[in-house]
């Protein structure tokens, strides 16, 4: 092997994907908050499984899957500019139950 060979190979190893620089967040015991999730939108919020998080003037802060990452993007475009997005990477498995939670269709886990 060629110094040449080794340093590209050193080079590849220190890579890592997107998915590795991002924090992660437990989401378990998390519910959606409607009025939360209707600031993208709820229906795209669910197809993307994005859970909003916190809605400050200044932040939004979303919890999303590693497949939803490139809806992050059109997410910030759609931003006002003043308004910075932190996402965090949640468990897709945790990510369902939130969802299952929060629309539950026999509102068998609300209180009344």
């Amino acid at each position: 092997m060629s110094a040449f060979d080794l340093e590209r190979e050193c080079i590849m190893t220190e890579r890592k994907s997107p998915a590795e620089k991002i924090d992660t967040i437990c989401l378990k015991g998390m519910v959606i908050y409607p009025h939360l999730q209707g600031i993208f939108g709820e229906r795209y919020c669910s197809s993307n499984r994005i859970v909003v998080l916190k809605d400050t003037p200044s932040e939004i802060k979303v919890a999303v899957p590693e497949q939803s990452l490139p809806c992050i993007d059109e997410i910030r475009k759609v931003l006002p500019r003043q308004k910075r997005l932190d996402f965090q990477l949640g468990d897709q498995l945790e990510i369902e139950q939130v969802f299952i939670r929060g629309y539950d269709p026999f509102d068998l886990s609300h209180s009344r």
